[in-house]
């Protein structure tokens, strides 16, 4: 048992070579690496050839060259037989094992002799003659299966023997190609046709486009001199560019080369902006006479907001009328003008935005790109100023929009443009003054004239309705009032020339923009008022002069000189109307609005109130001698009759009684 247990396990062999396969019987791939993503990469199968190529350069890798020399052909038998002796000598005395090989191998090496090459030819020359008849059999089936319909001409080469056999023995066929179905053959011409007509199709849209690109070229060069020509003819800055538009080196051989640029900027502006106000001339046909990179298509618009006590806001804004000229088909003169205008709208912007933290008037502030400055609060009033794509701009005018408010709109939007060229005088001023700078005027803010032109405005417009409804007040109730209105002290050539006046000079900060108030009432009375922006008025009177600070206090201000000329002239009624001493017994009380007359025991008292609406209102008491009082009031949505009338008739009544 122990002998066949020990055989058994000698028996065992383990075979040494990798794994292939694996237990289901699937290849097992070679990995050659596992990526940073931990992805397996395997290497790639190879072909047949490329194993074998593998392999038979192995095999001159291990054995080298002497392969060839191992190599004992047939005709060598006497050689090998004559060495095998000696071989077998070798194995039989191992120490001449080395001297054997060495011999062995110079034998290998010798040339062959004259007896061996004749062993060689007699092994060769049987097996060449018999490839030889068989090719010359061949060649004979072949001149008879080929010959031509004349049967006594052998061809060239056949034995007579082949040419003596009957026409049938050896039979031929000769088969044609039928002809292609007519359909095909017209197929094939179309293909035939078709390739050959996109390939001149090709080759003459080639040509072609060639050919518009050359006129186009040509076309856009004659333009490009022929915009430049009219820029200067319109007077526009025109220099040679540093480099060529959309380059940032130069080379020699562009001196030459279209590169002129135009300065659209204005001659005062900071260097920030007139660097952005650089246009070039375009080369590209079909998209204008000016380089499209440098059109922004940008607009300030000047937006106001009002709205009503019942909460409903109406919007108005700048006048905006897009253009619908082809870009082919502007003019250089239209296209820098228009570059000229969002040049000027950018550095306005720039300003507004500036200016908010040094506002005093009103509260500003800047939000999404919105310059947005709260004008007043009864009504609410809100101004904007926005820098907007003419893309998201609709044409004017805005649907629910005021017209008269659209029209300020444009008034404030053309007074920008007037204050930036103050504001570009200061600065040449500042730069050529001989003086130190800090004897020079501060600088001009660009908001803040503008929001105080527009407090002005709205100032004026609510104090002319306020006077407005006390006219009407007072005509209601038969007092000959007149009101003379001038809301500018100035012309507008005078206004035009305060905006374009030196900031630096006496003039253009002493003068402000203002206007005057008078008011006749009963023929008498004057009032007399100056208005100045943003919202001062100053009230000129019989005996002073004082500065009004709110509504109330005009109110209160109006009141007392409305009284002061009503009750004078009910006085002057009265005195006209008593005889004698009696003249000299009338009285006015201005702080209580009384008017009061005594004489022979008579007594009359007159008092002023005002409802709402400047309504006039007068309560009269009057005592005959020897009478009670008798109390009579007067309104002046009564009736018709004028208060003086009422009043003489009041004082004609005790005079006569």
């Amino acid at each position: 048992m122990a002998s066949s247990e020990s055989t058994e396990w000698q028996n065992t062999r383990l075979s040494l070579e990798k794994p292939y396969k694996d237990a289901n019987g699937t290849v097992l791939k070679k990995l050659v690496e596992i990526s940073n993503d931990e992805e397996f990469i395997y290497e790639q199968p190879k072909s047949v050839d490329e194993q074998l190529g593998t392999r038979l350069q192995r095999v001159f890798e291990e054995r080298g060259n002497a392969i060839w020399d191992e190599y004992d052909p047939q005709w060598a038998e006497g050689t090998g037989a004559a060495a095998a002796p000696e071989v077998a000598s070798s194995e039989s005395n191992e120490e001449d094992e080395d001297e054997d090989d060495e011999e062995q191998q110079e034998v290998k090496k010798k040339p062959m002799n004259v007896e061996e090459l004749a062993k060689l030819r007699a092994e060769v020359v049987p097996t060449l003659m018999q490839a030889l008849n068989e090719l010359m059999i061949s060649r004979d089936v072949l001149g008879v299966y080929l010959r031509t319909a004349i049967p006594n001409s052998a061809p060239e080469g056949i034995t007579p023997e082949l040419v003596a056999l009957p026409p049938k023995a050896i039979a031929s066929t000769t088969t044609t190609k039928p002809p292609p179905l007519p359909s095909m053959q017209a197929f094939n011409a179309q293909l035939a046709v078709g390739g050959k007509d996109e390939a001149i199709r090709k080759s003459a849209a080639a040509f072609k486009t060639a050919s518009i690109s050359m006129r186009r070229a040509l076309a856009s060069g004659e333009r490009y001199w022929t915009d430049a020509l009219k820029a200067r003819q319109e007077n526009w800055a025109l220099s040679a560019a540093p480099h060529l538009f959309g380059a940032m080196t130069r080379r020699a051989a562009d001196n030459h080369a279209m590169d002129i640029c135009i300065s659209y900027g204005l001659e005062h502006s900071v260097p920030n902006h007139r660097l952005n106000s650089i246009a070039y001339l375009n080369v590209e046909d079909g998209k204008g006479p000016i380089a499209p990179e440098h059109r922004k298509h940008m607009r300030l618009c000047v937006f106001i907001t009002i709205t009503s006590p019942d909460g409903t806001p109406t919007t108005s804004r700048s006048t905006y009328v897009p253009s619908e000229t082809a870009p082919e088909d502007e003019r250089v003169e239209d296209v820098l003008q228009e570059l000229q205008r969002e040049a000027i709208d950018r550095e306005i912007y720039a300003e507004l935005v500036g200016n908010v933290g040094s506002l005093t008037t009103a509260p500003a502030w800047v939000r999404e790109g919105t310059v947005s400055v709260d004008i007043s609060s009864s009504p609410e009033v809100v101004l904007k100023f926005a820098l907007l794509p003419e893309s998201e701009l609709e044409a004017s005018p805005l649907e629910g929009s005021d017209t008269a408010t659209n029209a300020l709109c444009d008034a404030i939007y053309h007074a920008l443009r007037l204050i930036l060229l103050r504001v570009h005088a200061f600065n040449w001023e500042y730069r050529n003054a001989f003086m130190r700078p800090s004897l020079l005027p501060p600088r001009p803010v660009l908001l803040q004239g503008v929001v105080e032109l527009f407090q002005y405005y709205l100032f004026v417009q609510k104090l002319e309705g306020h006077l407005g409804r006390l006219v009407n007040g007072l005509q209601k109730a038969g007092v000959e009032v007149l009101l003379r209105f001038n809301r500018l002290g100035s012309t507008a050539e005078e206004l035009i020339g305060l905006l374009a006046t030196s900031y630096s000079s006496d003039e253009g900060r002493k003068r402000n923009i203002g206007g005057e108030v008078i008011l006749h009432i009963a023929k008498r009375h004057t009032l007399r008022f100056t208005l100045t922006a943003p919202s001062i008025v100053k009230a000129y009177l019989a005996q002073s002069t004082s500065d009004v600070h709110s509504m109330a206090q005009l109110d209160e201000l109006l009141k007392h000189e409305v009284n002061r000329a009503v009750l004078q002239r009910i006085c002057d009624l009265g005195r006209e109307k008593t005889p004698g001493y009696g003249a000299e017994a009338w009285s006015i009380d201005v702080v209580a609005a009384t008017c009061s007359g005594s004489w022979d025991g008579n007594t009359i008292h007159f008092k002023l109130s005002h409802a709402e609406g400047w309504a006039l209102r007068c309560r009269v008491d009057v005592s005959p001698k020897g009478q009670p009082v008798v109390h009579k009031r007067f309104s002046a949505e009564s009736g018709s009759e004028s208060i003086f009338d009422w009043a003489t008739s009041r004082i004609q009544g005790i005079v006569g009684g």
